[in-house]
């Protein structure tokens, strides 16, 4: 089996610059990849004083010093072509991420891992074009990742054994836990989370109350953030991207209009800057009597065990396996 010792970022967003600050932490070569030449040079710096700052103060020692302070980060695509593994994390946009994946198969040694940080995109969507499926996975990782100590492995048919068993390992050296799926089960956990958020937009709707009181309702079962707080983190245009290629996973389509139509509203408004967050409308809270928190509060609870009752038998996943990576992934307690 390979080893994975030099592993490649491409994307300098919030999701690949939280990547590299975390897996810079272990002792692997890494190269990171931004198109931008003024951004390198502004990440470059920043890293540069981050490292010496850990000497300085003996979080690390000199040859650990020596390591990342060769870490490069590069402008230039073909850099990456001696890589054990790469992390694609740009935008979650199929086109864009399949224009990259072709380039990288062109580019990289035969024995390269390519693999996509995409919570939404399969890896047979993004593997049409390339000759080396077999090295293809999504390595799906979570926001922050010093805080989310659980991954998905998607894997497609076309992966091999020893693709699988390569990601299997690194997972444990960079100290995460996984969650192994296949194509027909991917993105398990965000596709939860995801019919709690239908059932929470419903229940805005019908109690006529602000989004940011259901979520603190919610958070009495779903602790570690707001449900309509994450949609405004990661964005109306990802979240409307990703819930669209969750809806075409799914035989019943219809339940996901309302908040398709709601996301590309939002979207389409200041690209959902300003007041088309779903917080910027939580600024006058209505009254609810502690009846109607108690019954917003089983709707939600019921309808969490509903879904992931239904989640365990659909997808024919190990229930243990999934309530403890939904614990690590959000906090719920089943």
């Amino acid at each position: 089996m390979n080893k994975i010792q030099q592993v490649g970022i491409i994307g300098s967003g919030k999701m690949g610059s939280d990547i590299f600050n975390y897996l810079s932490e272990f002792n692997h070569h890494f190269i990171w990849f931004t198109r931008n030449s003024e951004h390198r040079e502004i990440l470059h710096e920043t890293f540069r004083k981050k490292v010496n700052r850990q000497l300085k103060h003996g979080i690390i020692s000199k040859e650990i010093f020596d390591l990342r302070n060769n870490y490069r980060i590069t402008t230039h695509l073909n850099d990456l072509s001696d890589c054990d593994l790469i992390i694609e994390t740009v935008i979650e946009e199929q086109q864009v991420k399949n224009e990259i994946i072709k380039q990288l198969d062109l580019i990289t040694k035969p024995s390269c891992i390519i693999t996509s940080n995409s919570s939404s995109i399969l890896p047979s969507q993004l593997g049409q074009e390339i000759k080396r499926k077999n090295r293809l996975a999504g390595i799906h990782f979570f926001y922050p990742l010093a805080f989310k100590n659980i991954i998905e492995l998607i894997f497609s048919d076309s992966t091999d054994e020893l693709t699988r068993e390569s990601l299997r390992l690194f997972a444990g050296t960079i100290k995460k836990n996984y969650i192994e799926q296949s194509e027909s089960n991917a993105f398990i956990l965000n596709r939860f989370l995801l019919q709690i958020q239908i059932k929470a937009f419903e229940i805005v709707k019908e109690y006529k109350i602000n989004y940011k009181q259901v979520d603190e309702i919610a958070k009495q079962v779903i602790p570690d953030f707001g449900l309509f707080e994450m949609m405004d983190q990661v964005g109306h245009n990802t979240m409307y991207n990703a819930v669209m290629n969750y809806s075409l996973m799914d035989s019943d389509k219809k339940k996901y209009e309302p908040i398709v139509n709601e996301l590309l509203h939002r979207k389409h408004s200041l690209s959902g800057q300003g007041n088309y967050l779903f917080y910027n409308e939580a600024k006058h809270d209505v009254i609810i009597s502690e009846s109607i928190q108690k019954e917003i509060l089983k709707k939600i609870s019921e309808h969490t065990y509903f879904t992931f009752n239904q989640f365990s038998k659909e997808f024919q996943i190990n229930s243990y396996a999934l309530k403890k990576a939904l614990h690590e992934f959000c906090g719920i307690i089943l």
